[in-house]
């Protein structure tokens, strides 16, 4: 269980890193605007389907 925690965490962590440089180095975060929807969605089903099985 702790394992499935810890690697929900770190993609959590790769994407908003992957997010954060292409913000901040590459500056074509707007280019990407497909790829942080997908990613954003799902986040928030993951989050979503996380509090509805552990509440």
């Amino acid at each position: 269980m702790g394992t499935r925690i810890g690697m929900a965490i770190g993609l959590l962590a790769l994407f908003i890193g992957w997010a954060l440089y292409r913000l901040l180095v590459k500056r074509d975060l707007k280019k990407h605007k497909g790829t942080i929807a997908v990613g954003g969605m799902f986040i928030g089903v993951w989050a979503l389907l996380a509090y509805w099985l552990w509440a």
